[in-house]
């Protein structure tokens, strides 16, 4: 099936989107801030020989959302590269301005650009879905029945839907902080994540600032560095009191 050309409303309004695209990958990286990731599934996972594991923010509907945007701004900016006769920016943001600058020089049925309207409009309509969806209960932990607790940010107990065995979530907070100290993050990841825990917001440029002036080690993983979250804690409380 040959693709429609485009006409001037679906450039309108893809140019409105690919404006829009920072913004929304910001979003989503604040949604999967906002995961089972505080909870059961990374941090009771903890090591009991005390090795320091990864902590990482995960929602799988912000996760995929993202992972499609992410994919279908790579798949246009290649093809747009190649017809333009120059690399494509490997980052998401700046491949969604890059397509932004190049679009009204492409003719509306040049191939590179074919079916560029109902694709990226797809991916964003999801983006914007999994940001707005709320992400109303936060885990915190695994009850002795085996099932994973979950509570809303504004109640003081939790439920367990299979034994039906009340929790408090204050309790059940210093639980999973207390298994999550030896763990490590980047600043960026630890900014997302931390608040949950201490209640006071936190910026990866205070974390990279302490680290600068020798206050917090930082270790390699994988070509990033990353801080353990007790150090971090400790830092943050000093510098709020």
């Amino acid at each position: 099936m040959i693709a429609e050309p485009l006409d001037r409303a679906q450039r309108d309004e893809i140019t409105r989107e690919l404006t829009a695209v920072p913004g929304l990958l910001a979003e989503l990286d604040t949604t999967l801030s906002r995961s089972d990731a505080v909870g059961a599934s990374k941090l009771a996972g903890t090591s009991r020989g005390g090795a320091r594991q990864r902590a990482l923010p995960y929602h799988q509907g912000a996760s995929d959302a993202r992972d499609a945007l992410v994919r279908t701004l790579r798949h246009y900016a290649l093809r747009v590269a190649v017809l333009a006769g120059e690399p494509a920016p490997r980052a998401s943001r700046d491949q969604a301005e890059f397509l932004r600058r190049r679009l009204p020089g492409i003719p509306g049925d040049a191939p590179a650009i074919a079916r560029i309207h109902p694709a990226l409009i797809a991916v964003v309509t999801a983006a914007r879905a999994a940001i707005d969806r709320p992400v109303e209960r936060v885990c915190i932990g695994l009850c002795d029945c085996g099932l994973r607790l979950y509570a809303r940010d504004e109640l003081s107990m939790a439920e367990c839907s299979g034994c039906g065995r009340e929790f408090s979530v204050a309790e059940r907070r210093l639980a999973l902080l207390a298994q999550a100290r030896d763990m490590v993050g980047t600043a960026v990841e630890l900014a997302r994540i931390l608040p949950w825990f201490s209640g006071k917001p936190i910026t990866a440029n205070a974390i990279r600032q302490w680290a600068a002036r020798g206050k917090l080690t930082g270790s390699d993983v994988g070509g990033e560095t990353v801080y353990r979250i007790g150090d971090v804690l400790q830092l943050h409380g000093a510098a709020s009191r």
